[in-house]
């Protein structure tokens, strides 16, 4: 490992120049920083906070005991734990007492020797005198409570989750169901059991005592457990309240030869995957985001640490997802089939989701027998595809942009599909809220449905940002400290600093990357510029507002951009802007959620853990949202609303987002798997309210104005002025005239 000598060695500077660095305390010249960070840099060089705390008496160790890891409830819990108080700045002791309370025991004695400064405690002790200790630590509890003190307590609703369980095996037909719950001494177990003493009770169910049993939580108990009750007793179906039950009880059965679901229905108590359709040997789990539960005890007990004698405690009770959904679905009454006699033909934009379309359609064949046939299409020519009878003619089902809509059901381009979707088994609820108004229906009918979501979302160098160094320097240049852009202005600002031929000690040889190589992706680049100054393409009248004020500023303002971009960036698409930002050639992006699935990706990302994820500037996205509609012409609606359909499942969904799709639908952004690994998902989802519509307008004449053709004008005039044709001024005023002629 490097020590701060080695740096110093490497940097040709003493160490207590780069210890100047490192904290501040002094500046050090632009020249000497460089050499230092560089150095750095090569070496992978981290300071050692823990010394540093021992010498300060600044304690910033957080311990956490768990029962174990094994169990991935326990793990998703740690990570989101890990993730909220490493961000804080904390350290994190985990010890592991395997349901032990001895064992607990001496591992908050060895906590408490080590002076923590918190505790995050899922406790197997029935009692909270272990710790009531001097110094009264900020702790937080998790799922079970010791005793009944007043502390922070944090749990999901065991109650009311085992209720839904036993409700919805009832109507299945299942009369006799049994409960294998840990210790009745822990309160997250005892609330399940006594869910279902009243279960029993209210339905006139007998003997739910010879159906419930407590044991310890630990696989070989639940094994031994298991054989000695099913080689007397099989109950229609079987609840367990932990995956260690569960491994155990599974084995059983095995070792029995009773089989799971042909024999017994077995439900277990889980934490939310992306894969939840799918189950583990038959057994279906339920959907406890235990990863947002981490991240929501991280953040109580950090509050308490910042007011430790001041803080009043809190419970906070939180719901498994699986309440409210329908445990068992037949996938045979979900898909209406006529003909097979040939392929479904889909026309889609070459992207990801079509992509992940291709991957995954063979799905849709298995569950109906239809084969499809996929054709893609670039971005740039297929709106004249669809506006063409001719060109599309041989297509059942086509993709459309949200802007496109009210052109394409004018021209007579898509078929009403409102039977469809009012369907009884058809649910709009799946998507985002009115998301399907938005993509789908023009005066109250439904011509088709979303298929992609993906805004825009800001995307930097999270490793710049807090390089203490390059903070010096924009303070002292800017005389502000260096963040993460909430303005368009602070944008420019920041982008300037990171464009080397304007700073030349930016690590990075621009600050940003724009894609403009045609209108169609030049647009969605400008918008939330000028919506952000107040701007708008059309006033209430229907003429054009592109002359205001607030227009011609977010045009300056995007023009100026273009200063700390690569000249090529006005040939780029967004998949080159893309590159850009993996490659480490700017600082930041603007980009659509859509194409930044790679930031994973080490065989295309050279900045893999270096990236931070924001709202963009100014706060207002494009819609970025695609929809499927089927053309007039097509004989097969009926199968090709199967196909739709399809793509509207929300576990298909999930497996779309992880081939690096973008879902419309909302169970993708709440998912507790899916937010860890792709932490862009919850930031668009709060966004989703200020995204905009770039629409086209019909005047109160009954004039209609689409939106492709302003754009058409906009491009021009925002061309005419990187090529220094001509003044801002005068080009806003030529576009006014342009657009206003497009009605006459």
């Amino acid at each position: 490992m490097s020590t701060i000598k080695d740096v110093a060695r490497m940097a040709g500077v003493s160490v207590g120049t780069v210890s100047n660095f490192m904290t501040g305390a002094k500046t050090v010249s632009p020249e000497m920083a460089k050499q230092i960070q560089s150095a750095i840099d090569e070496l992978g060089y981290r300071p050692n906070s823990y010394a540093k705390n021992l010498r300060t008496n600044n304690n910033l160790e957080i311990g956490v005991i768990l029962p174990n890891t094994y169990d991935q409830y326990y793990s998703f819990l740690l990570a989101g734990l890990e993730r909220d108080l490493k961000q804080a700045g904390y350290y994190v002791n985990l010890a592991l007492h395997d349901d032990v309370p001895e064992e607990e025991i001496a591992i908050l004695d060895g906590f408490m020797r080590k002076d923590m400064c918190g505790l995050v405690v899922v406790s197997c002790q029935n009692s909270y005198r272990y710790f009531e200790h001097g110094k009264r630590t900020p702790t937080v509890f998790i799922d079970r409570k010791p005793g009944n003190s007043d502390v922070n307590f944090i749990s999901f609703d065991a109650y009311e989750t085992t209720r839904y369980l036993l409700t919805e095996l009832t109507r299945e037909g299942c009369e006799t169901i049994a409960l294998f719950a840990g210790p009745a001494s822990l309160s997250c177990e005892s609330d399940a059991a006594r869910a279902f003493r009243d279960f029993y009770a209210e339905n006139d169910m007998p003997d739910a005592e010879r159906y419930l049993r407590h044991l310890r939580s630990t696989k070989e108990e639940a094994f031994r457990t298991g054989v000695e009750y099913f080689s007397s007793s099989k109950p229609d179906a079987v609840i367990a309240t932990s995956r260690n039950i569960t491994n155990g009880l599974e084995q059983a059965l095995s070792l029995l030869g009773i089989s799971v679901n042909n024999d017994i229905r077995f439900v277990s108590f889980g934490q939310e995957n992306w894969s939840r359709s799918v189950t583990s040997n038959g057994v279906l789990h339920t959907m406890r985001p235990a990863h947002w539960m981490g991240k929501k005890a991280a953040r109580l007990l950090l509050d308490n640490i910042k007011s430790p004698l001041m803080f009043e405690k809190q419970q906070i009770v939180l719901h498994d997802k699986i309440v409210g959904k329908p445990l068992f679905r037949s996938d045979s009454s979900f898909y209406a089939v006529v003909d097979r006699t040939r392929p479904i033909k889909v026309l889609l934009l070459n992207s990801p989701n079509a992509h992940a379309i291709l991957r995954t359609h063979s799905d849709f064949t298995r569950k109906t027998g239809l084969n499809v046939d996929i054709t893609l299409n670039e971005h740039g020519s297929l709106l004249n595809r669809l506006m063409s009878k001719e060109a599309v003619s041989d297509f059942d089902i086509v993709m459309y942009d949200n802007p496109w809509l009210d052109i394409l059901v004018r021209g007579n381009r898509l078929a009403d599909i409102t039977a469809f979707t009012q369907a009884p088994d058809f649910s709009e609820d799946v998507f985002l809220p009115h998301l399907l108004e938005k993509v789908g229906i023009i005066d109250e009918r439904c011509y088709g449905v979303p298929f992609i979501f993906g805004p825009q979302i800001l995307l930097y160098r999270k490793d710049l940002f807090e390089n203490q160094s390059l903070k010096e320097q924009f303070e002292k240049k800017y005389r502000t400290k260096l963040r993460v852009p909430r303005t368009w202005f602070e944008f420019n600002v920041v982008s300037s600093f990171f464009t080397r031929k304007l700073n030349p000690t930016s690590p990075t040889p621009y600050g940003t990357a724009i894609a403009a190589g045609n209108e169609a992706i030049l647009m969605p680049e400008l918008m939330p510029r000028v919506w952000a100054y107040g701007g708008c393409v059309f006033d209430e009248s229907g003429r054009a507002a592109t002359s205001s004020p607030a227009f011609t500023k977010g045009v300056t303002n995007f023009v100026e951009t273009f200063s700390y971009a690569n000249p090529s960036t006005r040939n780029y698409t967004v998949e080159q802007t893309v590159s850009d930002f993996y490659n480490g050639n700017i600082a930041m992006l603007v980009g659509f959620a859509s194409f930044v699935a790679d930031v994973n990706n080490d065989k295309k990302s050279k900045i893999i853990g270096k990236i931070g994820y924001s709202n963009i500037p100014g706060g207002y996205s494009v819609l970025g949202s695609w929809g499927l509609g089927i053309p007039p012409e097509s004989k097969r609606k009926e199968e090709a609303f199967s196909f739709i359909r399809w793509t509207c499942d929300p576990a298909m969904s999930n497996y779309f987002a992880v081939l690096d799709g973008q879902s419309p639908l909302e169970n993708v952004y709440i998912n507790d798997e899916l937010a860890n690994h792709y932490p862009w998902l919850p930031i668009i989802y709060r966004s989703y309210e200020t995204n905009r519509q770039r629409k086209s307008f019909v005047r109160s004449d009954g004039e209609f104005i689409p939106i492709t053709s302003a754009e058409h004008s906009i491009y021009r005039a925002i061309d005419d002025i990187l090529q220094a044709n001509c003044s801002i001024d005068e080009a806003l005023k030529r576009l006014s005239a342009s657009i206003d002629q497009l009605s006459m």
